[in-house]
């Protein structure tokens, strides 16, 4: 952030309350400022930086207090698994489901954030379009994102990920082009939506909605728009450890050898990555038989 921002920034990572309170009675626009880089705003900073800070509640109810806005924070919390800090922005008013474009319950699954997940759920977030209802398992809802002639209906929805318009971002220039680049090349067609579904399904281990995803057509080896680390549904449901997800593409014909395209690596590594040693050593195992 900002160079003004900075004794702020350390006071909330040092759990000094009392030094925040000094820096906002001095200056209270710190509350509502918006940085040009990195963290748009102290509150956001808090949710993602004090995840472990025993005083950040306290804290965030003073940035709160001098104006702070709580939309763009919910949904920091929600991609760092910040359940507390979810929670209080939600008694404070904070939209459950966001602008529309993109909502905190996508936010918490496309980072596989479990608490936040269970809160947004709690709370009566909605599960309007099929990348949440593939990733929650709702096979309901998967079921009636469908036409009878296989088309998609609208509230299948579309393409869209948590870095919002790259050309509005506040990320460093070389990233910045890099997501803009994908964006660009997404389609939305029907092909794309049920690909990108089928990813948070393989995310989420919900095999039953890979099932009927792919009884759809959906592209098993696909690496679908929609991802900044983009693989293939065997990669993320290996990254996340699901071995019963990973028997399942295989026996549905997933390719073990496909290199994601951001680091180019396999299932395999994604495992690896992921802290699986013993399915990385299983789909290493698989691929040597296959060779």
């Amino acid at each position: 952030m900002d160079a003004k921002f900075h004794p702020a920034i350390a006071a909330i990572k040092s759990d000094n309350l009392e030094g925040l309170r000094a820096l906002l009675q001095q200056d209270p626009a710190l509350a509502t400022a918006r940085s040009s880089c990195s963290h748009p705003t102290l509150l956001q900073c808090l949710a993602l930086e004090a995840v472990h800070v025993p005083n950040k509640v306290a804290m965030a109810q003073l940035l709160i207090d001098a104006g702070a806005e709580i939309n763009g924070p919910l949904g920091a919390a929600a991609c760092i698994d910040n359940v507390e800090i979810a929670r209080f922005l939600l008694d404070a008013g904070a939209d459950l489901n966001g602008d529309g474009s993109w909502s905190p319950l996508e936010e918490a699954l496309y980072w596989n954030n479990q608490g936040v997940i269970a809160l947004l759920l709690e709370r009566g977030a909605t599960v309007h379009n099929l990348r949440l209802a593939a990733g929650l398992g709702r096979t309901d809802l998967v079921e009636g994102s469908f036409e009878s002639d296989g088309s998609l209906k609208p509230e299948a929805g579309k393409i869209a990920w948590p870095f919002g318009d790259p050309e509005v971002s506040t990320l460093p220039l070389k990233i910045k082009e890099e997501l803009q680049t994908k964006v660009f090349a997404w389609s939305n067609d029907r092909q794309s939506v049920i690909n990108n579904a089928l990813i948070y399904a393989c995310m989420h281990n919900q095999i039953e909605t890979a099932r009927l995803l792919l009884q759809q057509g959906v592209e098993i080896n696909a690496i679908p728009p929609g991802f900044d680390f983009s693989g293939t549904g065997l990669h993320y449901a290996a990254l996340n450890g699901h071995r019963a997800m990973v028997e399942f593409l295989l026996e549905q014909g997933a390719d073990l050898n496909i290199k994601d395209s951001k680091v180019g690596s396999t299932p395999a590594g994604w495992a690896d990555h992921g802290g699986h040693t013993e399915l990385k050593d299983y789909l290493e195992q698989i691929a040597e038989e296959k060779n």
